[in-house]
């Protein structure tokens, strides 16, 4: 799929609450629709959570609002963010928050939904109420049953199969495999000839999950596991076994499915025990007020993207609008605030293709038709009518290093962040990627790919 399963991808909780129902609910209406204004609310988790910045999917998206409103709206119309609401990072908390969207604030769509536990996704998918946001749970397809299922077919190779929540659209798609094989953390250690890998995983099943694939990767490509822990929990203070354990096994390389501050405490143990040149993937924390804190703390570490790095040279004008948007607000960027802003550009995109007279379902209809998104070039294409609900069939990625306090992006090609390889099933070595975007006249690998 072309879409990187990030780290609190990894720790999302499995779960969509079924069966509840919006009173009055106007799923194929105009709710929040005035004369003058297309009103929209969203939820973000608190940053207490995970040290994950969810809140600033508000800034992205309010700073394209602004954008857009400043050159007249949509079809004369202003988007309007009037409610940003707290879930306490709860289940229950995320269903109180979207009913009152909905119910209360009569929103026309919710965005951006920016947290951790999507447990409202099923009330949403249910009385088809559009939604954007960050894709990190597996309600964003379905219940655990539904997502699980379509995981399944994946795996045995039927990519035909679809998360059954048309009316759901995460700024990566809205399907995330948590158990398929995950090329990159295995493409980065046969870049930097490292043979000797360590997993770390937290108990919550999804992270356990996340290995998975990460386990696969490496038998399949030649890295040695040499040490696994799937014990830790949120919070843990103490890796000091763990340190001794790999500094035995001669690690080289480090994959973890967990937050940032997690794998920073192990990275931060083995510094301790004098080990200072282990490689560390990291799906999750690649943000300019990560790198201003820690600076040279980073060295040997890369991260995986699965949008255009803003850092280089060939940035798409999408990229460097958010960006002098995020500076004009004096905002640190963020793989959340550019969420936010994505979602924005889809909901207007599908907005103007509704026409004039949009309505929910029309809106989704019209997202739904849309073949060949990229964000403007911010991200590889995505085809919502294949695998925006469904498996992808190209793996890309864009690999960022931290390097004496800077990030630089690494692997790829003036012009071409995304190193790229067939997905579904991956090839039998990574010695062969292709780059994009692609240049004029170079063939689609991924297009000789059919469900």
């Amino acid at each position: 799929m072309r879409r990187i399963i990030s780290l609190v991808a990894a720790m999302a909780m499995l779960i969509s609450l079924g069966g509840i129902t919006a009173a009055g609910a106007q799923g194929n209406g105009r709710p929040g629709i005035t004369k003058t204004e297309i009103r929209v609310g969203g939820v973000a988790s608190p940053v207490s959570v995970l040290n994950v910045p969810y809140a600033d999917g508000f800034d992205g998206v309010q700073a394209y609002f602004d954008m857009v409103n400043k050159q007249g709206g949509v079809f004369g119309k202003k988007l309007k963010l009037v409610a940003q609401l707290d879930d306490a990072g709860a289940p229950s908390g995320n269903i109180r928050a979207i009913r009152s969207l909905v119910e209360e604030k009569k929103v026309f769509a919710v965005m951006p939904m920016m947290s951790n536990s999507f447990a409202g996704s099923s009330y949403l998918a249910q009385n088809n109420v559009p939604t954007f946001g960050i894709n990190v749970d597996a309600g964003w397809c379905g219940t655990t049953v539904e997502q699980e299922a379509v995981e399944a077919a994946v795996k045995a190779g039927d990519l035909s199969a679809q998360c059954p929540r048309p009316s759901l659209f995460g700024e990566k798609g809205s399907f995330l495999c948590f158990t398929c094989p995950s090329s990159a953390p295995a493409f980065i250690a046969k870049q930097k000839g490292l043979t000797k890998g360590a997993i770390f995983t937290y108990t919550h099943p999804s992270s356990t999950k996340c290995s998975e694939g990460t386990e696969f990767a490496f038998d399949k490509f030649g890295i040695d596991l040499v040490f696994e822990d799937k014990s830790l929990e949120f919070g843990f203070t103490d890796v000091s076994s763990d340190v001794q354990a790999m500094k035995d096994a001669g690690v080289e390389f480090v994959a973890t499915c967990m937050d940032f501050g997690g794998a920073f405490k192990i990275s931060q143990g083995l510094k301790q025990a004098g080990v200072d040149d282990v490689v560390f993937y990291a799906p999750e924390g690649y943000r300019q007020s990560t790198i201003d804190k820690f600076g040279d703390q980073l060295n040997n570490w890369v991260f995986g993207l699965s949008w255009v790095p803003w850092q280089g040279k060939g940035q798409p004008k999408a990229t460097k609008q958010y960006l002098a948007a995020m500076k004009k607000r004096g905002i640190s960027p963020s793989e959340q605030s550019q969420a936010g802003w994505m979602n924005g550009m889809l909901l207007v995109e599908g907005l103007k293709r509704a026409g004039k007279d949009f309505t929910q379902a029309s809106l989704i209809e019209a997202i739904n038709g849309i073949t060949d998104w990229t964000y403007n070039g911010m991200r590889p294409e995505l085809d919502w009518d294949q695998d925006g609900h469904g498996a992808g069939r190209e793996a890309c990625t864009a690999y960022v290093e931290a390097i004496d306090g800077k990030f630089v992006p690494q692997f790829g090609k003036p012009g071409q962040p995304f190193v790229c390889f067939p997905e579904n099933p991956l090839p039998d070595t990574l010695d062969e990627p292709y780059y994009k975007p692609l240049l004029p006249g170079e063939p689609d690998p991924a297009a000789t790919v059919t469900p």
